[in-house]
Protein backbone atom coordinates (compact mmCIF):
# COMPACT_ATOMS: atom_id res chain seq x y z
CA UNK A 1 0.00 0.00 0.00
CA UNK A 2 1.29 3.72 -0.85
CA UNK A 3 2.20 5.64 2.17
CA UNK A 4 0.24 8.48 1.27
CA UNK A 5 -3.46 6.46 1.22
CA UNK A 6 -2.88 5.11 4.25
CA UNK A 7 -1.65 8.46 6.15
CA UNK A 8 -5.00 9.60 4.16
CA UNK A 9 -7.20 7.10 5.39
CA UNK A 10 -5.94 7.39 8.91
CA UNK A 11 -6.24 11.30 8.94
CA UNK A 12 -9.80 10.67 7.25
CA UNK A 13 -10.70 8.77 10.37
CA UNK A 14 -9.47 10.48 12.75
CA UNK A 15 -10.76 13.56 11.62
CA UNK A 16 -14.69 11.41 11.90
CA UNK A 17 -14.14 10.85 15.18
CA UNK A 18 -13.41 14.05 16.43
CA UNK A 19 -16.49 15.62 14.46
CA UNK A 20 -18.45 12.44 16.10
CA UNK A 21 -16.88 14.01 19.70
CA UNK A 22 -18.03 16.89 19.79
CA UNK A 23 -21.61 16.32 18.75
CA UNK A 24 -22.71 14.91 21.88
CA UNK A 25 -22.27 18.31 23.45
CA UNK A 26 -25.89 19.75 23.71
CA UNK A 27 -26.16 23.27 25.33
CA UNK A 28 -29.36 24.05 27.87
CA UNK A 29 -32.08 24.51 25.41
CA UNK A 30 -34.15 25.46 28.60
CA UNK A 31 -32.29 28.03 29.48
CA UNK A 32 -30.25 30.70 28.39
CA UNK A 33 -28.17 31.78 31.59
CA UNK A 34 -24.85 30.74 32.76
CA UNK A 35 -25.55 29.17 35.13
CA UNK A 36 -27.46 26.59 33.35
CA UNK A 37 -23.89 25.65 31.77
CA UNK A 38 -23.22 24.21 34.80
CA UNK A 39 -24.46 20.76 33.78
CA UNK A 40 -22.39 20.12 30.73
CA UNK A 41 -19.13 20.95 32.38
CA UNK A 42 -18.56 17.75 32.96
CA UNK A 43 -18.92 16.69 29.44
CA UNK A 44 -17.26 19.80 28.03
CA UNK A 45 -13.93 18.62 30.56
CA UNK A 46 -15.05 14.91 29.10
CA UNK A 47 -14.13 16.41 25.31
CA UNK A 48 -11.55 18.53 25.58
CA UNK A 49 -9.01 15.86 27.56
CA UNK A 50 -9.85 13.48 24.52
CA UNK A 51 -9.74 16.02 21.94
CA UNK A 52 -6.55 16.62 22.94
CA UNK A 53 -5.71 12.65 23.41
CA UNK A 54 -6.73 12.28 19.72
CA UNK A 55 -4.97 15.53 18.44
CA UNK A 56 -1.60 14.06 20.28
CA UNK A 57 -2.47 11.00 18.21
CA UNK A 58 -2.52 12.89 15.30
CA UNK A 59 0.86 14.39 16.17
CA UNK A 60 2.70 10.87 17.18
CA UNK A 61 1.62 8.85 14.01
CA UNK A 62 2.11 11.86 11.26
CA UNK A 63 5.58 11.97 13.24
CA UNK A 64 6.03 8.56 13.23
CA UNK A 65 5.18 7.95 9.59
CA UNK A 66 6.87 10.69 8.19
CA UNK A 67 10.13 8.28 8.67
CA UNK A 68 8.34 5.23 7.16
CA UNK A 69 8.86 4.11 3.37
CA UNK A 70 7.41 0.87 3.86
CA UNK A 71 3.86 0.12 4.48
CA UNK A 72 3.28 -3.84 5.04
CA UNK A 73 -0.31 -5.60 5.77
CA UNK A 74 0.79 -6.56 9.50
CA UNK A 75 1.48 -2.22 9.99
CA UNK A 76 -1.78 -1.76 8.46
CA UNK A 77 -3.52 -4.16 10.62
CA UNK A 78 -2.50 -2.89 13.81
CA UNK A 79 -3.03 0.52 12.32
CA UNK A 80 -6.84 -0.31 12.40
CA UNK A 81 -6.83 -1.62 15.46
CA UNK A 82 -5.47 1.52 16.72
CA UNK A 83 -8.30 3.59 14.98
CA UNK A 84 -10.29 1.00 16.05
CA UNK A 85 -9.88 1.79 20.36
CA UNK A 86 -9.77 5.67 19.36
CA UNK A 87 -13.46 5.29 17.48
CA UNK A 88 -14.74 4.03 20.77
CA UNK A 89 -13.78 7.32 22.18
CA UNK A 90 -16.56 9.32 21.42
CA UNK A 91 -18.86 6.46 22.99
CA UNK A 92 -16.67 6.16 26.14
CA UNK A 93 -16.19 9.33 26.41
CA UNK A 94 -20.18 10.59 26.64
CA UNK A 95 -20.63 7.58 29.01
CA UNK A 96 -18.15 9.17 31.24
CA UNK A 97 -18.94 12.95 30.56
CA UNK A 98 -22.87 11.57 31.90
CA UNK A 99 -21.40 9.91 34.45
CA UNK A 100 -18.81 11.18 35.76
CA UNK A 101 -19.24 9.27 39.26
CA UNK A 102 -19.45 6.09 38.37
CA UNK A 103 -16.94 3.85 38.30
CA UNK A 104 -18.13 1.55 35.17
CA UNK A 105 -17.73 4.50 32.72
CA UNK A 106 -14.87 5.83 33.98
CA UNK A 107 -12.92 2.06 34.11
CA UNK A 108 -14.09 1.28 30.30
CA UNK A 109 -12.46 4.78 29.26
CA UNK A 110 -9.65 4.60 30.92
CA UNK A 111 -9.44 0.98 29.62
CA UNK A 112 -10.25 2.29 26.23
CA UNK A 113 -7.13 4.44 26.25
CA UNK A 114 -4.58 1.73 27.67
CA UNK A 115 -6.13 -0.57 24.77
CA UNK A 116 -5.06 2.07 22.44
CA UNK A 117 -1.59 2.89 23.93
CA UNK A 118 -0.78 -0.99 23.78
CA UNK A 119 -1.61 -1.05 20.33
CA UNK A 120 0.28 2.05 19.77
CA UNK A 121 3.08 1.03 21.37
CA UNK A 122 2.84 -2.78 19.15
CA UNK A 123 2.64 -0.39 15.59
CA UNK A 124 5.64 1.64 16.81
CA UNK A 125 7.55 -1.65 17.13
CA UNK A 126 5.90 -2.53 13.73
CA UNK A 127 7.19 0.34 12.57
CA UNK A 128 10.34 0.55 14.01
CA UNK A 129 11.58 -3.02 12.84
CA UNK A 130 10.24 -3.19 9.48
CA UNK A 131 11.30 -0.39 8.41
CA UNK A 132 15.38 -0.54 10.12
CA UNK A 133 14.46 2.69 12.11
CA UNK A 134 16.68 1.98 15.23
CA UNK A 135 18.83 4.23 14.82
CA UNK A 136 16.51 7.29 14.01
CA UNK A 137 14.00 6.80 15.83
CA UNK A 138 13.65 4.27 19.01
CA UNK A 139 11.47 3.60 22.09
CA UNK A 140 10.66 6.22 24.48
CA UNK A 141 11.56 5.45 28.23
CA UNK A 142 7.78 8.11 28.19
CA UNK A 143 5.91 5.63 26.27
CA UNK A 144 6.28 3.03 29.38
CA UNK A 145 5.73 5.59 31.49
CA UNK A 146 2.47 6.20 29.98
CA UNK A 147 1.43 2.76 30.03
CA UNK A 148 2.39 2.41 33.58
CA UNK A 149 0.05 5.70 34.23
CA UNK A 150 -2.65 4.48 32.14
CA UNK A 151 -2.65 1.33 34.14
CA UNK A 152 -2.71 3.03 37.24
CA UNK A 153 -5.67 5.14 36.08
CA UNK A 154 -7.38 2.27 35.04
CA UNK A 155 -7.16 0.88 38.55
CA UNK A 156 -7.89 4.16 40.71
CA UNK A 157 -10.69 4.87 38.37
CA UNK A 158 -12.91 2.04 40.19
CA UNK A 159 -12.51 4.15 43.37
CA UNK A 160 -12.37 7.53 42.09
CA UNK A 161 -13.77 7.85 38.54
CA UNK A 162 -12.78 11.59 37.93
CA UNK A 163 -9.51 10.15 37.80
CA UNK A 164 -9.78 8.76 34.23
CA UNK A 165 -9.63 12.70 33.09
CA UNK A 166 -7.13 13.19 35.54
CA UNK A 167 -4.27 10.32 34.98
CA UNK A 168 -5.14 10.76 30.72
CA UNK A 169 -4.32 14.37 31.90
CA UNK A 170 -1.25 14.25 33.50
CA UNK A 171 -0.12 11.71 30.70
CA UNK A 172 -0.86 14.28 27.93
CA UNK A 173 0.84 17.55 29.81
CA UNK A 174 3.89 15.11 29.65
CA UNK A 175 3.71 14.58 25.60
CA UNK A 176 3.22 17.40 25.11
CA UNK A 177 6.22 19.46 27.24
CA UNK A 178 8.11 17.34 25.38
CA UNK A 179 6.82 18.17 22.41
CA UNK A 180 7.51 21.49 22.55
CA UNK A 181 10.32 21.87 25.32
CA UNK A 182 12.67 19.02 24.33
CA UNK A 183 12.68 19.92 20.50
CA UNK A 184 15.31 17.24 18.56
CA UNK A 185 15.24 15.11 15.62
CA UNK A 186 13.16 12.61 17.23
CA UNK A 187 10.54 14.45 18.05
CA UNK A 188 10.17 17.19 15.66
CA UNK A 189 6.89 16.93 14.09
CA UNK A 190 7.57 17.59 10.32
Amino acid sequence: MRKERFEAFTDAVLAIILTILVLDIKLPSNSGSFSSLVEVVPKFIAYVVTFIFIATIWVNHHFLFSQVSKINNKILWVNILALFWTSLLPATTAWLGDHIMSPTPAVLYSLNVLLFNVTMLTLRSLVINENKLTKHIGLSTHEFISLIINTATLVIAFWYPPFSFIGLSIDLIIWISLQFFHQDSRNTVH
